[in-house]
Formats: structure tokens, sequence, C-alpha cells
């Protein structure tokens, strides 16, 4: 895994020499490799799942407008469309969390109202 920038790399190089036991050694490394996410990392990824569920809710769409479905159906689909383009909007401005609870909210609402839609 490659560092983020010098300094943290740095960082573990003289954690790693300060480390007596291996036991220690072994704690360093397992804290440099399960580190948190960046806020920029978190961003990039809301902003692939909002388009992969886009894409998906474009292809239902698709799907029911070709099989003639209630035009209840195809509000809810493009509802969805609109929420996931709005949530990788705001992922792609740095709202990620924002982005994050809209997405999840909205994709709870329709999977609650599919069988009223059907």
């Amino acid at each position: 895994m490659p560092p983020h920038n010098d300094l943290d790399d740095q960082g573990t190089a003289l954690l790693l020499e300060s480390a007596t036991t291996p036991r220690e050694r072994r704690a360093v490394l397992r804290r440099r490799r399960h580190r948190p996410s960046t806020p920029r990392e978190a961003r990039i990824t809301q902003l692939v799942v909002s388009l992969l569920f886009l894409a998906g809710g474009i292809g239902a769409l698709v799907e029911h407008v070709d099989a003639h479905t209630s035009t209840r159906t195809i509000a809810a689909y493009l509802a969805l469309i609109t929420l996931c383009v709005v949530s990788a909007e705001l992922s792609r401005r740095g709202r990620t969390r924002i982005s994050f609870w809209l997405l999840c909210t909205g994709m709870i609402a329709l999977g609650l109202s599919t069988p009223f839609l059907l």
C-alpha cells in the first residue's frame, strides 16, 4: 500500500525503529495497514456508489418503460435517478456525509414503497 505522503512514511519508519519488541512492530504495521480513509477517498467512494445506483436506476427505468408499467413506478425511478444525481453532486463538492444519508434514506424509501408501486 503506497503511503499518503512522505511525512506519514517517515513517521511509520520512526515508530518501527523505536519499537523494541516484535509485538510492538506488528502493532505499528497493523495500525498503518488499517488506517481510516481520507476525505478524498470517501468522496470518491461515495461518488462511485452514487453513479452505480444511477446506472442501475436508468436500466430499471428503461426496462419499466419498455414493459409499459404504471406511471407511479416510472415516477419513482425518475425520483431515484434524481436522488442519485444529487448525491453524486454533493459528494463531488465535498458534502460526503449528507450525500451518504440522502442516498441511504432515498433507497430505503424506494424499497419500502416498491410493493405499492407495482
